[in-house]
């Protein structure tokens, strides 16, 4: 009886229309950054990434937001790259992410690199809260 209710919730439709596209018909290839708040500070470039298998912070990012390297819990985690390079986190930490009116609670692997994003929310994050994310629409539902 259990698989019949997990197909069931599985069978929910999620649309996205081209009346929802934000930056018009033209193609490009922007990636989704979104805006939230971690501990009442404002987080812009919070960049949504299917495709990583964690939630990562990196080093600046932790220093922004006032947290020290002793708030945070030990990592046995290498985390790779799309260059192949890889290393170690620093450690990870529990945080309360508010968009809008989602307020989640996630855990992050803090790395120690220059990055293009403030955080990246990956696949645990998106799975956990249930969300399908567009790029072409630049939104998530």
């Amino acid at each position: 009886m259990k698989d019949v209710a997990q197909y069931a919730a599985c069978n929910m439709t999620i649309t996205f229309s081209d009346d929802e596209l934000l930056l018009g018909s033209k193609p490009y290839n922007r990636p989704l950054f979104v805006t939230g708040y971690i501990k009442e500070q404002k987080v812009k470039r919070i960049l949504v990434d299917g495709g990583s298998a964690i939630n990562i912070m990196p080093k600046s990012t932790m220093h922004d937001l006032g947290i020290t390297a002793d708030d945070l819990s030990k990592s046995r985690m290498v985390i790779q790259g799309f260059s192949l390079e890889s290393q170690r986190a620093i450690g990870m930490i529990c945080l309360e992410l508010t968009m809008g009116d989602l307020s989640t609670s996630s855990i992050f692997h803090v790395i120690d690199s220059k990055t293009s994003y403030k955080l990246l929310l990956g696949r645990p994050w998106l799975h956990e809260h249930g969300i399908a994310a567009s790029t072409l629409h630049q939104c998530l539902k």
